[in-house]
């Protein structure tokens, strides 16, 4: 009875193991960079699975360690060897659920940065758009100099109360995702064009 009940136990461990395996292709440590916002969502949405297999997983592997440690009690020749297996089991399944929840924060925080600076970016930009509007009505409404003098005060003042915090959050944001590898050339590309445009506005 008693090697019956090792054998199920060390069948159920190698089961346990042969799925973490699998679990582990799916979770490479290094997933290479990102070019596309899609592949943000795409690896969030994956390691969610991944993490949410792990929730469903755990009871099974928690039973399965704590008969096995009482199965250590009993005399047994394969007890050096049931040890081993459970300490390996617990050690690799830790391993996965560490490295699945850093990665789910991880691509959860990109996605929050990203959506962050696309949404900055287009209020800096409508901002931009009324500030042009404003200098293009200015230089050609055909205005007297006072009235023109009143003009320039007002573009004035209405560049001196917009605050440079979004400015600068965009450029912080931009710079943290390059860091983390998530360099999305379709957004480069536009926030470059705000600080030319955000520069040649603020120039005139």
């Amino acid at each position: 009875e008693a090697l019956k009940r090792n054998k199920a136990i060390h069948e159920d461990i190698q089961e346990l193991e042969e799925w973490i395996m699998d679990k582990e292709h799916e979770a490479p440590a290094d997933d290479g960079p990102i070019f596309y916002q899609d592949q943000i969502r795409e690896r969030l949405e994956q390691y969610q699975k991944v993490q949410t297999e792990l929730s469903l997983k755990e009871n099974i592997v928690r039973n399965l360690v704590l008969q096995g440690r009482q199965d250590l009690n009993l005399p047994s020749s394969s007890a050096p060897e049931l040890a081993q297996s459970l300490e390996t089991l617990v050690s690799n399944w830790t391993n996965l659920q560490k490295k699945v929840d850093t990665k789910v924060l991880f691509y959860t925080d990109i996605y929050t940065l990203h959506e962050e600076l696309k949404n900055l970016l287009h209020q800096e930009n409508v901002w931009l758009d009324t500030l042009q509007n404003k200098i293009f009505s200015s230089t050609n409404n055909g205005a007297d100099a006072e009235e023109i003098s009143e003009e320039l005060d007002t573009i004035e003042r209405y560049v001196k109360t917009h605050s440079k915090t979004s400015y600068e959050k965009i450029f912080e944001i931009s710079d943290r995702l390059q860091a983390t590898k998530v360099s999305l050339p379709a957004t480069n590309t536009l926030t470059n064009q705000f600080r030319i445009r955000w520069e040649q506005l603020h120039d005139d």
